[in-house]
């Protein structure tokens, strides 16, 4: 480990270097980007289909991958298997439920609905 003095810079912000740190292999985004508290495990992208082809093109069986299907419609690239427990990023959409990019909006509108 590098000692650091009070002279040199520091490399990234506090925030960005814990969103650096919590971020997985495969992820389609930094950690901690998507809605407070929500994780990989409650996101549609988590877990998606991938098709084997022979070489005259034709489906000859499909493999379930454990991997982020945003990553792969970004990359198209069959990233690492992304823990369930891994924080959520930008791009999370919840299963089931409506897309929530921030989460603030949603919950927001939801408190609304009770309210009124």
């Amino acid at each position: 480990m590098i000692t650091r003095t009070p002279h040199l810079t520091q490399d990234y912000p506090d925030v960005l270097a814990h969103r650096i740190r919590t971020t997985h292999p495969g992820q389609a985004h930094f950690a901690n980007t998507g809605p407070f508290g929500a994780t990989c495990g409650d996101c549609v992208f988590l877990g998606y289909h991938r098709q084997i082809r022979n070489n005259s093109g034709d489906t000859i069986k499909t493999v379930h991958r454990s991997g982020c299907g945003k990553f792969h419609e970004l990359t198209n690239k069959h990233g690492p298997v992304v823990p369930a427990h891994a924080a959520a990023c930008r791009y999370f959409e919840r299963k089931g439920g409506s897309k929530q990019v921030n989460g603030n909006a949603s919950t927001i509108n939801q408190l609304m609905e009770v309210v009124s």
